[in-house]
């Protein structure tokens, strides 16, 4: 019996029309010649071969490969595929970006294990190197992958359109370059789990009228009145200013607002400069932080979007650390934060 996910199809990409023609001709003219290759009864090498054999009533030879669990499997058939030659840049980097959770998690386990010959394989230049593409069009195809609408996707995908070409088209500024634009709007669903964790919201500092229609906050500053020159009171919702200078200057006053029991609790959305001495900072009054699997896609004033470069951390200080966790873990993984 062999049994098809489509979980692992989708992973497969598809022949042309004329590859699949040629495929099916060659089998019909001289049988199946390489054995499909099962997990159990899981077919996980050969679906086009196994579905012209079976339109065919085709015998077909199977053998057996062993994998520890479904994540192994998934990461088997994406080298697998890695080795054909008739796929495209766009499509090798698109199944090597499949890859990275998986070898984000693997990861994990081993950590969790005490394995520490583990690879590090889940950056984008290893990934790049796994696809034999170039680091630069990993990051093309991944920008691509996040930004452009589906049509784009397919014209690029099937080779219509260039990599660049589409890259140049949903390229926009980004608040990670530091510089330029800070009038980047934080997506209702991380507001969202900010009011059920900390009930309400009393100030946001660093906003502007059409910023609070979404974040709700009782009282909140623009960059006309200048939140750095008030007092800040009570829960705190901050998603500041990304140059250096004002993410900076605004995380150096919220530290020492809470170090003055100012603050009753504070959520905060940053890029993840985790070596930076404004962050390591805010860590230390920190009681956890979540880091999104997934660069968030801020909101301009004219409703478009755009995710950084730079990774973003939100960053727990008060009590409530189990619903935090509850709430924000949804989007990525994190923990508390233990103090020395």
């Amino acid at each position: 019996m062999v049994i098809v996910r489509e979980v692992f199809q989708k992973l497969i990409p598809p022949l042309s029309e004329e590859e699949f023609k040629l495929l099916e001709q060659s089998i019909l003219e001289e049988g199946c010649r390489d054995p499909l290759i099962l997990w159990g009864e899981i077919l996980v090498d050969g679906h086009n071969r196994y579905q012209i054999c079976k339109n065919h009533d085709i015998p077909y030879e199977t053998t057996q490969i062993e994998f520890d669990d479904e994540s192994d499997a998934t990461l088997w058939i994406i080298r697998n595929q890695l080795g054909r030659r008739n796929i495209n840049k766009f499509v090798r980097g698109e199944l090597a970006l499949k890859m990275k959770p998986l070898l984000t998690e693997k990861g994990k386990r081993h950590m969790a294990e005490g394995l520490q010959n583990s690879a590090n394989l889940d950056t984008r230049e290893e990934l790049a190197k796994q696809a034999d593409i170039s680091h630069d069009t990993i990051h093309k195809v991944e920008k691509i992958l996040e930004e452009a609408p589906p049509e784009i996707i397919e014209e690029v995908r099937s080779g219509e359109k260039s990599i660049h070409r589409a890259y140049q088209e949903v390229k926009k500024p980004h608040v990670s370059h530091n510089s330029g634009n800070n009038e980047w709007y934080t997506p209702k669903p991380y507001i969202d789990a900010a009011h059920r964790v900390m009930g309400r919201i009393d100030l946001d500092p660093a906003s502007s009228a059409m910023a609070n229609e979404t974040v709700g906050a009782l009282k909140y500053h623009t960059i006309e009145d200048d939140g750095l020159t008030h007092a800040w009171l009570g829960k705190i919702w901050m998603n500041p200013p990304y140059s250096s200078d004002k993410i900076e200057a605004f995380c150096t006053k919220l530290v020492s607002h809470v170090n003055d029991c100012l603050v009753e609790e504070a959520i905060v959305l940053v890029n993840n400069a985790t070596e930076t001495q404004w962050f390591q900072s805010l860590i230390d009054v920190s009681s956890a932080a979540v880091f999104p699997s997934k660069r968030i896609r801020f909101v301009t004033p004219d409703g478009a979007h755009g995710s950084p470069l730079q990774g973003q951390a939100i960053i727990y200080i008060g009590n409530n650390v189990a619903a935090f966790l509850k709430e924000f873990l949804s989007f990525g993984w994190g923990a508390s934060i233990c103090k020395m």
